[in-house]
C-alpha cells in the first residue's frame, strides 16, 4: 500500500454546482424510435491564485434535443460548474490552467453524465438519457479554432 500524502495529485476537486438546468419534454402523438444530439461546450469562469494555492472555476454546457421525426420530444439544458484548485509552488498558471480544461472538464463531464441520467430517469424518459463520451482534447481544439476564428 502507498500512502496518499506520497501519491496525491496536485491538482485537486473542489465541488460542483448546478448552475442551469433544464428539461423542456413534450407530449407527443408520433411513434417510432427518437434520435437525440448534443452540444458541448466549456468556459473557464475564473482561475486565481492566493498563498501558494491555484484556485479554478470551469463550467460544462451541455444542450442536448430529442425528436421523433421531425418533432421534439424534449431539451435538456444544463451548465454545471466545478471548483479546483492546484499546488502553485509545483504547477505553472498554464499548466494548472490545462489541467482545468482537462481533467476538470473529465470531471465535470462524470458528474454530468450521472446527474441527466438520474433526472431523465425521474421525470419518465425512458430509456433515460445517457450522455456520450466526450473526447476534450478534441473539444478544446475546436474550442480553441472557434475563438481564433
Amino acid at each position: 500500500m502507498m500512502k496518499d500524502k506520497e501519491i496525491i495529485a496536485d491538482f485537486q476537486f473542489l465541488g460542483n454546482r448546478v448552475d442551469k438546468f433544464v428539461l423542456d419534454t413534450k407530449l407527443i402523438e408520433e411513434k417510432g424510435r427518437s434520435s437525440i444530439a448534443f452540444d458541448f461546450d466549456y468556459e473557464v469562469v475564473e482561475v486565481a491564485e492566493d498563498n501558494a494555492r491555484f484556485f479554478g472555476i470551469i463550467q460544462l454546457i451541455v444542450q442536448g434535443k430529442a425528436k421523433i421525426k421531425n418533432k421534439i420530444l424534449f431539451k435538456i439544458d444544463l451548465k454545471m460548474e466545478g471548483a479546483f484548485s492546484g499546488n502553485a509552488e509545483k504547477l505553472s498558471h498554464q499548466k494548472f490552467t490545462d489541467m482545468l480544461e482537462m481533467n476538470g472538464l473529465i470531471t465535470l463531464l462524470h458528474i454530468s453524465r450521472a446527474y441527466v441520467l438520474s433526472v431523465t430517469s425521474q421525470s419518465g424518459i425512458n430509456p433515460p438519457v445517457k450522455l456520450p463520451m466526450v473526447n476534450v482534447i478534441k473539444l478544446r481544439e475546436k474550442k480553441a479554432q472557434q475563438s481564433q476564428g
